[in-house]
């Protein structure tokens, strides 16, 4: 109760000033502490907090909020790429796979939040003052949606657990409900990277002219990374994956070259044009152009346009690689490089979004050496309109 007390204090002193004690103070929940793994130690904790941000106009004190925090030693698992930043959610209907998260995690796709840290939870909220009446009064959403099945990790004196569960919000009563889907015991150091984060390039004081320090790149490791899927229409459809591919050479020992790449899902189709050896590659659109329906449906009846579209033609973008093993050379810098193909310009691509047929451009971000491959939506119009980019 300490982390709200001095708040009450001050909202029951507010009230008296506005006359209006009676509608200040709506009744507290006390604080739940849950155990969503079943270990017998709690991992989360639900409390209320206050908000005053008066608003004398509509007769508004502030917010009691309920808000659901991490207990010391708990982390929530998230996406943590260039082009994902959100949490980690579970499919209702699926099982817990450690040997996918550890691959996730392993190349860099997937983080824990600081267990030192609490990370909140903003689920609800209600308003209260003099100007509250029944009609206002009430618990609402807190403006940030928490859907799906989250993953949390809980590290404690018994042991690494870790746990899939949802926010269950019974308006408008005010109650939350952590509800656990599945919890199992990992062993220790479970999901935890253990590699020396890349040093920092020397700074040239010379050349300081004021800017922020860069943070040190993520660096993957070599190998074949689990697909990451994009929804390049926010149609909760994925379109396109960032992928990779080895291309080995036959020997004794191994070695090879490994590929970071994208590639698009059937559910969506890469431009590709023809070459002056008759060779089709991914189009590319300028930043200062602009494609017409005209120019895309000539050039698709004159053969210098085509769809590719998987499986059937499951084209591959290559943006980095990296070899292994005695292919490589003494002097050949260590980590991912571009591919000879240098990724200028804009990727078009054609899907559909909730069954509109829509034609879209993105274009391709990464980090040499440390690896990261992302892609970033540019201009989305609906089949037949002119597709301008940003």
């Amino acid at each position: 109760m300490r982390s709200f007390r001095p708040a009450l204090v001050a909202a029951l002193a507010c009230s008296v000033l506005y006359g209006a004690a009676q509608n200040a103070v709506p009744p507290i929940a006390p604080d739940e502490r849950v155990d969503v793994t079943g270990d017998g130690v709690a991992d989360m904790l639900i409390t209320t907090v206050i908000d005053l941000t008066p608003d004398t106009e509509q007769g508004l004190y502030g917010w009691y909020r309920r808000v659901v925090r991490t207990m010391p030693g708990t982390s929530i698992l998230n996406w943590s790429t260039l082009s994902t930043q959100r949490w980690y959610t579970v499919p209702d209907s699926a099982s817990l796979d450690t040997a996918e998260l550890a691959a996730r995690i392993h190349f860099k796709q997937l983080s824990w939040t600081d267990a030192k840290k609490p990370t909140e939870f903003k689920v609800l909220e209600r308003p209260f003052g003099p100007g509250i009446g029944p009609d206002r009064d009430g618990w609402y959403g807190g403006g940030e949606h928490y859907d799906g099945v989250l993953l949390l990790r809980s590290v404690s004196m018994k042991g690494t657990s870790i746990a899939t569960f949802t926010f269950d919000l019974p308006f408008p009563l005010g109650g939350v409900v952590l509800t656990t889907k599945e919890a199992m015991r990992v062993p220790p150091g479970f999901g935890e990277r253990h590699e020396p984060l890349p040093n920092k390039p020397p700074k040239d004081v010379l050349l300081d002219f004021g800017h922020e320090e860069q943070a040190p790149q993520v660096v993957i490791p070599a190998g074949l990374a689990p697909d990451e899927s994009i929804d390049l229409t926010s149609d909760d459809i994925p379109d396109l994956m960032i992928t990779s591919e080895n291309s080995p050479f036959h020997a004794t020992t191994p070695m090879g070259t490994y590929h970071r790449g994208l590639r698009m899902t059937p559910e969506a189709a890469l431009l590709m044009e023809k070459q002056p050896d008759g060779q089709f590659a991914p189009f590319r659109l300028k930043y200062d152009e602009e494609l017409t329906p005209d120019r895309l449906n000539t050039d698709l009846q004159l053969d210098r346009f085509r769809w590719a579209r998987p499986p059937e033609w499951p084209a591959f973008i290559y943006v980095l690689e990296q070899r292994y093993g005695a292919i490589r050379t003494p002097d050949e810098e260590i980590g991912w490089l571009p591919s000879a193909d240098v990724m200028e310009g804009l990727f078009v691509f054609r899907a559909a979004q909730y069954g509109r047929p829509v034609v879209g451009a993105f274009e391709i971000e990464y980090e040499t050496p440390g690896g990261q491959v992302g892609v970033r939506m540019q201009g989305l119009a609906e089949e037949g309109d002119v597709l301008n980019v940003r």
